[in-house]
C-alpha cells in the first residue's frame, strides 16, 4: 500500500478483514510470513471491501500472484471479469472442527467483516454461474 492513500472506508475494511481473520493466513494456517491483506479480486476503484479481502503472509500471497489459474481453481481469488461482487464469489477457509481440527470449507465473505459456510454443490453453482468453466 506504499504511495497511495488509504480512504477510512478502506482502513475500515483491512481492520474488519485483520479481526476476522484472526491476523493468520487464511491459506495456510501457518507462519508464511508478514500478514498482507490481499483483495481477493484483483484491486479496482471501489473493491477494497471486506468481502474482498483476506489476510495472507507473504509467502502464500506470493504463490497466489504467481499462480493465478490455480489460486482461482482453489478459491482463494475472485475472477477478474464476473457478474458476480466478491461477497458472491465463494472463498475458501479453514474452520475450526468441535474437536479443535480444522477442515476446509467454501464460506461466502461480507461487507461486515463476517462470513457463512455454503456446500460444495453451492460453492461450485455460484462458481459456474460467475464464469468459471
Amino acid at each position: 500500500m506504499t504511495g497511495r492513500k488509504v480512504t477510512a472506508e478502506e482502513r475500515a475494511a483491512y481492520d474488519l478483514v485483520t479481526k476476522r481473520d484472526d491476523n493468520r493466513c487464511v491459506k495456510c494456517r501457518r507462519w508464511c510470513g508478514r500478514i498482507e491483506r490481499d483483495h481477493r479480486q484483483n484491486r479496482m476503484p471501489g473493491n477494497t471491501v471486506a468481502s474482498n479481502l483476506q489476510c495472507l503472509g507473504e509467502a502464500c500471497h506470493e504463490w497466489k500472484t504467481q499462480h493465478p489459474t490455480e489460486a482461482l481453481e482453489q478459491g482463494w481469488a475472485v475472477l477478474r471479469h464476473t457478474t458476480l461482487s466478491p461477497a458472491e464469489w465463494p472463498a475458501r477457509r479453514w474452520l475450526r472442527t468441535f474437536w479443535g481440527t480444522y477442515r476446509l470449507a467454501w464460506v461466502l465473505y461480507d461487507d461486515e467483516g463476517g462470513w457463512v459456510e455454503i456446500d460444495d454443490v453451492e460453492a461450485a453453482f455460484r462458481r459456474r454461474k460467475g464464469g468459471l468453466p
